[in-house]
């Protein structure tokens, strides 16, 4: 068969062209050419390997309307602050005739689109760069997740990666509504391009709309009209809505305790917007004080001092500064460590501030002060006149005084506003990028550099993203903190309860291990410190296999040691974009995609873990897979040995997170330490969720195994890592017959509740095993009062979530000793609560509390670090454990055979 190229006719005349460029490849780019076509009643005909004609379906493609060439393009330089250059770029020529104007403008749209959001290895980079942010996000079960969210700030790098974690954090894309502040910042339209391809909403509210409502009256409503919008979508649709607020939105009155449309929950970033937020009314919502915390002031502050000082230098290249004379009006966070700066060049500075404590703060520093602005431009003759206040610095009366030749350099947006008012009558001549030229009204001229807003975000990025990894990671603990609290918090603004949150939350010991201590080098692509995982999954393409509840945790986990992850659940349709995502199976998965995958996390449902091990084990005989609990169902046992004898060159692994519990270390360690001569007589491990609202909607509804099929694997891995060798050995052994159950029979899921007594001996001791599961029923919590610190700043909180509906609880007596162990999450007697990945454990003699230790682990993400370094390492693998599946599967079998006939909900004995 002969295949005809097509070429444009030699007398096709273009009316307009369009060059575009920007990272992308011919088959994305001709994808989106052709659904665009096809909303114009187009099509899209290759005419070469690098040409697209659109013409009209019935027309011939001699005489297209629009056409499309490309050609590889290599940018100047990396679009990022780490340097990363996508793969494939391109140089697109777009030109069209008179009828093909409203496709190419279409068209035109979608690639300034397209080619301006971040790619998948520039998100991932990102993410990488901000370590403690991605250590410190919540899993997808957190308060946050049941929240929606408006967060409003600079449109930078690492304003993206503080929203991406909140995706991670569980917050659907729709439910975050992002707004930028007006800044000019370096990549402002990437940052939005990219919210809007990842399914959030992005928008501006100015702040030069906020600090002058009456010049912007329009430009202020219609940005309101949408927030509205959100506000109503959100509690209609029984969320909650959080704002984290750069100093304006809560000064509209969302807010005040009289608002007829009132958020939930705020978060204040600046100083500027607490003072908003005090003329806007009494408040009705409690509102975290992040502005005059100490996170922002001794981590946030300095690096904004220098990122302040960078784009002062990079944009006077020219001038001298070391040695001159400088204003600085304003001593405060940021001024004082500005004067520190400048003067440690050399230079002489000046200060003006209105507060006397200020001004004996920069006098007893050595700084000449004055009262007001005017007296320091009598006194002083400054090159160079920086703002920090956040007011007006600069009045009419001031602009005969200043010196001609004079820079003027605002790190906030109102300091020298005069000169944006379009009544002064100031001529201005505007240098591209670097500012604007004033003529002043006696003679002479100053330049205004940058905008006139603040100036480190002037055509930049400003700070670094490992600069505010600790700051964003704060706000992010704050705000998950803030949704588990607000019900029970008083209206108003918390400082101290802000600070007390980040103590608590390890976060500062964490930045110090990350990039400070003497001796350790932070690893650039995870989200912990440096472990053998990490080194071996940084880059390393690794597949996920179902994205429900665990197969997000699992993709968190991954994410965050560097793998670079490709996402495939055909029953999922909300995958999400910040990953390579395929919404089908396996067997429709590109070979190209699938043969470069160097790891294999299996998270789908128990049932579907089979079949899709034979499926990547057919394409790939040597392939490394981690499999979630349980490894396949009861019935399939053998199969799966056998799967598995086949492929000998595979490396396959369980995951078992209990295995790495530490809270049961220390259980270990204290019955060795306070019983050393005794064995256990008692072990009882009770794990219970109240599973009815889910089981009513149809879903975790496990009919062949019951309560057996979500717990109970769980539970036989902690008593195991309770009892000794033998003795777990000796329980494995026995027969279910010989145990006593009791069942409580449920018409919808087999069985919803069993409680199994056993008994064996353990050397010379007589060991009770109890163990309880129930899916179908609440749990009341019992038990002691957690020892609690009298400033409420321990570990220990009342409220801190709704009510738990998911308890683990392991109970043992030795010798005199009753020891306890509270697995996460844990709600005490009295509601006292700790915070998530939190663990409780206790030991009491003759009513007396021996020990009583919080202990902060997350078992999973230690099981599967353990478990990808074995797998990608070259080590042996230890074959999988399938003995407590093994006697789930017997459980089962003698239940069903003892089943009621009629299956009502009964107990049977």
């Amino acid at each position: 068969m002969t295949t005809r190229e097509h070429s444009p006719s030699p007398t096709y005349t273009p009316t307009a062209w369009t060059v575009l460029r920007g990272p992308t490849d011919p088959d994305t780019l001709t994808t989106g050419v052709t659904e665009i076509a096809a909303r114009h009643q187009l099509r899209a005909v290759p005419s070469g390997p690098a040409c697209l004609l659109l013409t009209p379906t019935d027309a011939e493609p001699a005489s297209p309307q629009v056409t499309l060439r490309w050609q590889p393009y290599i940018p100047p330089q990396p679009d990022t602050l780490s340097h990363v250059l996508p793969a494939t770029h391109l140089e697109i020529l777009l030109d069209h005739r008179d009828q093909g104007a409203a496709a190419a403008a279409d068209l035109t749209g979608w690639l300034k689109t397209s080619l301006r959001r971040f790619q998948p290895d520039e998100l991932e980079q990102i993410t990488a760069t901000m370590p403690l942010l991605a250590q410190f996000t919540p899993t997808t079960t957190s308060a946050l997740a049941g929240w929606a969210v408006i967060f409003r700030d600079h449109y930078v790098e690492n304003t993206l990666g503080f929203l991406l974690a909140l995706q991670r954090a569980g917050i659907p894309a729709r439910w975050i509504y992002a707004l930028a502040k007006g800044d000019r910042t370096h990549n402002r339209d990437r940052v939005h391009a990219t919210l809007l391809d990842l399914g959030c909403t992005s928008g501006l509210l100015d702040n030069t709309a906020i600090n002058a409502p009456d010049t912007h009256a329009t430009e202020l409503a219609a940005a309101m009209d949408q927030v509205d919008a959100f506000i109503d979508a959100a509690h209609e649709a029984g969320r909650k809505v959080l704002v984290i607020d750069d100093g304006g939105l809560l000064a509209q009155g969302y807010g005040r305790a009289d608002a007829p449309r009132r958020i939930d929950a705020a978060l204040e970033l600046t100083v500027s917007g607490l003072k908003r937020i005090t003329v806007a009314g009494e408040l009705g919502i409690p509102v975290l004080n992040l502005a005059r915390s100490q996170l922002k002031t001794r981590l946030g502050y300095p690096e904004i001092a220098d990122s302040c000082l960078r784009r002062l230098r990079a944009l006077l290249p020219a001038v001298k500064v070391t040695g001159r004379p400088v204003l600085m009006i304003g001593y405060g966070t940021l001024g004082s460590r500005l004067a520190r700066a400048l003067g440690h060049q050399g230079c002489q500075i000046h200060v003006v501030d209105p507060d006397p404590l200020a001004l004996i703060a920069a006098a007893e520093a050595g700084h000449p002060t004055y009262r007001t602005t005017a007296d320091a431009l009598r006194a002083a003759h400054p090159f160079l006149i920086v703002g920090t206040t956040g007011e007006d610095a600069l009045t009419t009366d001031d602009l005969p005084l200043l010196p001609d030749g004079s820079y003027l350099a605002p790190f906030a947006t109102r300091d020298f506003s005069l000169f944006a008012d379009p009544d002064r009558g100031l001529r201005a001549t505007e240098i591209p990028g670097i500012g604007r030229r004033y003529q002043l009204p006696g003679g002479g001229q100053v330049t205004l550099l940058g905008d006139g807003r603040s100036m480190n975000l002037f055509e930049a990025d400003a700070i670094p993203n490992q600069g505010y990894d600790a700051y964003r990671a704060g706000t992010l603990v704050a705000a998950e903190a803030l949704c588990q609290r607000a019900d029970s918090l008083p209206p108003g603004i918390h400082t101290d309860l802000v600070d007390d949150i980040i103590l608590n939350s390890g976060l500062y010991s964490a930045y110090y291990d990350s990039y400070l201590a003497t001796g350790h080098q932070p690893a650039p692509r995870t989200a912990a410190q440096q472990t053998a995982a990490t080194a071996l999954l940084a880059g390393m393409s690794a597949c996920l296999v179902g994205y429900g509840a665990a197969g997000r945790l699992h993709a968190d986990i991954l994410a965050e040691h560097g793998a670079s992850l490709t996402i495939v659940d055909p029953k999922h349709q909300d995958l999400p974009k910040a990953y390579r995502s395929l919404p089908h199976g396996l067997e429709e998965m590109p070979a190209a995609v699938r043969s470069a995958v160097g790891l294999w996390s299996v998270c789908c449902p128990t049932a579907d873990h089979l079949p899709v091990l034979r499926t990547v084990l057919a394409k790939d005989p040597e392939a490394r897979v981690l499999l979630e609990k349980p490894a396949c169902q009861g019935h399939e046992i053998d199969a799966f040995t056998a799967l598995l004898a086949s492929h000998r060159n595979a490396r396959v692994m369980v995951t078992d997170q209990y295995q790495h519990a530490r809270a049961l270390d220390v259980l270990t360690d204290l019955m060795n330490r306070l019983e050393p001569d005794a064995e256990p007589d008692y072990v009882a491990v009770t794990f219970t969720k109240d599973r009815t609202g889910d089981i009513a909607k149809g879903r975790f509804v496990d009919r062949s195994y019951g309560v057996l099929g979500y717990e109970w694997l769980h539970m036989l891995a902690v008593l195991r890592r309770i009892l000794p060798p033998e003795a777990a050995a000796a329980y494995l052994a026995q027969q279910p017959q010989h145990a006593e159950l009791w069942a409580t029979y449920d018409p919808r899921l087999f069985v919803s509740a069993l409680i199994e007594r056993s008994t064996i001996t353990n050397a010379s001791t007589r060991l009770r095993i109890e163990l309880t599961s129930s899916i179908a029923s609440p749990t009341i919590v019992l038990g002691s009062t957690p020892r609690t610190t009298p400033s409420g700043t321990g570990p220990w909180r009342q409220g801190l979530r709704p009510a738990d509906d998911r308890h683990r609880r392991v109970t043992v007596h030795a010798g005199r000793t009753q020891f306890t162990v509270h697995l996460d999450p844990v709600t005490a007697t009295g509601g006292w609560q700790l915070e998530r990945n939190h663990h409780r454990v206790t030991a009491e003699r003759d009513g007396l509390v021996l020990h009583d230790e919080v202990v902060h682990d997350s078992p999973l993400h230690t099981a599967i670090r353990n478990a990808t370094t074995t797998l990608t390492g070259t080590g042996p693998v230890p074959e999988p454990d399938l003995g407590p599946l093994r006697r789930i599967a017997s459980l089962a079998e003698l239940l069903r055979a003892q089943q009621p006939a009629n299956l009502t909900e009964q107990t049977s004995a």
